[in-house]
This record gives structure tokens, C-alpha cells and sequence, in this order.
């Protein structure tokens, strides 16, 4: 099976190579997809929000530090899967930088995906928001950053962990906020 994603991976990422990788996007993207990008895009939306069950800062809190759990996480695994992203598999670019050989999963598409499912379902932001969490994803797919199964297996840990604070952040609002 993983002989096959292997397969369907390295084909797609060459298709993107050949007719979607451009290095004046690529160096947009990798200047967009960073976290302070987003907190930089999301800083104004909580201060405004009105409708919050408790301070802006203690949902920015709560979430960088869900967000920060799951990208810990998200790292042990990458270190622990050790597989070479696309830019050294299809591009053949040599880099001598450790963090080359750690392609699975995306940390991108997975702190963004808990970060921004925290604040839709915990915190009554517009669902609209998901759309930064694939436009991380897809980014990171177009600068070869990442393979497809890779930012996938990104967004379902960053799920999980979004659901696991959903769930956890109810529970802290009913007990502190009830």
C-alpha cells in the first residue's frame, strides 16, 4: 500500500513540477504560509470579534497552545518518518539542511487545520476560515514542499487535534464560563 501512495505521490508531484511549480509563486507562497502570516490575518478578526465567551487573548492563547501541542507532535513524527520531501526526490536539489529529509506529515496543513477548526467550532468564526487551512495545504504542494499524502495525513492530524481542543475547550468554557 505505501509502495502505491509512494507511486500516486512522486507522479503527481511531477506533474506539478512540470506545469504548476514557478519560483517567483514559490517564493510568494513560502512568504504567505507562515504562522506569523495568519496570526498577522487573524490578530484584527479576534480583537473585533464580540461575540467571544472569554477575552480575545485567551482564545489566541488557548489555541496557539493546542496548535502548539499538535506541532510538537507533528515534528516527532516527521523525525521519526524521516521521508524526503519533493524537492530533493523529484527536483533532485541538494541541500545539505536536516530538515529536507522531513516531508510527512505537513506541519503547515496540520497547525493550521487545528488552529482554525478551534476557532470555527469553538469559537463561532466564519467557516470561511477552513479555506486558509487548504490554501496552507495546496501552497505547500505547488513550492514541492510537501506530497499529496503528506499534506493530507497534515490535515487529518490537525483534525484530530482540532476536535481533541473542541472538545477540551467546551469543557474548560461550561466548567469556568457557566
Amino acid at each position: 500500500m505505501i509502495q502505491i501512495v509512494d507511486q500516486i505521490d512522486f507522479s503527481l508531484s511531477t506533474w506539478i513540477r512540470a506545469n504548476l511549480h514557478n519560483p517567483k509563486l514559490n517564493h510568494v507562497l513560502s512568504k504567505i504560509n507562515r504562522g506569523e502570516m495568519f496570526l498577522l490575518f487573524l490578530l484584527p478578526f479576534l480583537y473585533l470579534k464580540s461575540n467571544l465567551p472569554i477575552s480575545w487573548y485567551f482564545v489566541l492563547l488557548y489555541t496557539g497552545l493546542i496548535t502548539y501541542a499538535n506541532d510538537r507532535f507533528v515534528l516527532f513524527l516527521k523525525k521519526l518518518i524521516a521521508r524526503k520531501r519533493p524537492l530533493i526526490t523529484v527536483a533532485g536539489k541538494v541541500d545539505s539542511n536536516p530538515d529536507m529529509k522531513h516531508s510527512f506529515p505537513s506541519a503547515h496543513a496540520a497547525n493550521s487545520m487545528t488552529a482554525v477548526l478551534i476557532l470555527v467550532f469553538l469559537f463561532q468564526f466564519s467557516p470561511a476560515l477552513i479555506l486558509v487551512s487548504f490554501l496552507a495545504g495546496v501552497g505547500r504542494l505547488l513550492s514541492l514542499h510537501h506530497f499529496v499524502s503528506d499534506v493530507i495525513g497534515g490535515w487529518v492530524i490537525g483534525s484530530i487535534f482540532g476536535f481533541l481542543g473542541f472538545f477540551l475547550g467546551r469543557a474548560l468554557l461550561s466548567f469556568c464560563c457557566s
